[in-house]
């Protein structure tokens, strides 16, 4: 989704959103157009009140709500928010009916947190659920995610198209260093500590004059598994 905020507007205008009042917000009905954003990580403040004084420049009241973790996730099973700044996940293997599934949009206590329906998506997660051809499986994961995406129930925010990892020279790893969709966790399960390096490591540290050879800064390994596979879908760079 594009960062465009004259569109917004155009969007807003087409729904009513016209007017302004005395402090230069959008009104309709004589109503402001506020949003109150959730969140229980006081130190997100420092981009949400960038973001903040960007919807105050085209007429857009975000009121900030710092609120326990637990208190989040207690409305957040109630649906009662208008916007939240979290991260949320379902099962490990693709399981979309636990999030996405209208049967859960009314109820509360679940992952369909957005309250979300479509008939299309609630037919194409049954034939997941009897699909046993793997590449048909994907073609409908695809199918839901183009759908959800164009449904505009979040709002994804920046992350860094990679990892930065800073460790001791004492650890064995692959030469993948992360699973394909993984972070800096995977290296709880996937590293290990080498005996020989943990030496060296313990004599480098006791002589100055010990010196390692830099190992390569940058690990592009899935990426060029996509291209040695064929993969039309590479990872992040």
């Amino acid at each position: 989704m594009p960062y465009d905020p004259q569109l917004a507007l155009k969007l807003l205008a087409d729904a009513g959103w016209k007017d302004r009042d005395t402090q230069g917000r959008l009104v309709r009905n004589g109503q402001p157009l506020t949003i109150e954003l959730l969140y229980s990580d006081k130190g997100s403040e420092s981009w949400m009140t960038v973001y903040q004084d960007d919807l105050r420049k085209v007429g857009i009241g975000l009121n900030l709500r710092l609120v326990t973790p637990e208190t989040l996730f207690q409305l957040i099973m109630q649906r009662k928010f208008d916007t939240v700044d979290m991260a949320w996940g379902s099962l490990i293997f693709p399981n979309p009916e636990t999030a996405f599934h209208s049967k859960l949009a009314d109820a509360d206590n679940n992952n369909n947190i957005t309250g979300f329906k479509d008939k299309r998506v609630d037919e194409l997660l049954e034939a997941y659920d009897k699909e046993f051809d793997q590449q048909k499986r994907v073609a409908i994961i695809r199918e839901i995610d183009g759908i959800l995406a164009n449904a505009h129930h979040y709002a994804l925010k920046w992350d860094a198209p990679f990892q930065r990892i800073a460790y001791w020279n004492k650890f064995g790893h692959p030469a993948n260093y992360l699973t394909r969709i993984g972070d800096y966790t995977d290296l709880v399960s996937l590293w290990w500590i080498d005996p020989q390096k943990e030496q060296e490591l313990n004599r480098a540290m006791a002589d100055s004059s010990i010196k390692f050879e830099v190992p390569p800064v940058d690990n592009r390994y899935w990426q060029d598994f996509a291209k040695r596979s064929g993969s039309s879908v590479a990872p992040p760079e």
